[in-house]
């Protein structure tokens, strides 16, 4: 044998030990790298209070709750912007029953009500009154509470 045909054949042997031996080093690494865990993005929610909505409606937010007027009404309120974090209430609701739902199951729940105003609030009511059409929980906690 020529000592071409020896480089050959000994040349073959080598490129195939080093392919084997170099290459899984050089293949993709997706499979070992972790993807980086999902982060939702924090809860963005309006301030109690409320908004216009869409035809002639208004949005209500704040926390859903029990108060103390003409024998106990369902209302939506929301802590004042003072130290001593007294509630105020954004608006009662009048007739929420009608929407046949758990309505103690909603109270301490941060809500969007979308309902109509009622211009003929008697007065002394200690906020406007609102007929709901529809109750949301958007978030189970108060967001103005402290995080654990």
């Amino acid at each position: 044998m020529t000592a071409a045909r020896w480089k050959n054949v000994l040349c073959i042997p080598l490129l195939l030990l080093c392919f084997a031996v170099f290459a899984p080093g050089c293949a993709s690494r997706e499979a070992d790298v972790e993807a980086p865990p999902s982060i939702n993005p924090p809860v963005v929610v309006d301030q109690p209070g409320i908004y216009e909505a869409p035809r002639g409606r208004v949005r209500v937010v704040g926390i859903f709750d029990r108060i103390d007027h003409e024998g106990g009404s369902w209302a939506v309120v929301g802590v004042a912007p003072t130290q001593a974090a007294e509630s105020h209430v954004v608006a009662i609701l009048v007739d929420p029953e009608q929407l046949r739902i758990d309505l103690p199951a909603l109270r301490g729940r941060y809500v969007e009500i979308v309902g109509v105003l009622r211009e003929d609030a008697p007065a002394g009511t200690p906020g406007p009154e609102v007929e709901p059409q529809s109750i949301i929980v958007i978030v189970e906690d108060d967001p103005a509470d402290p995080i654990p």
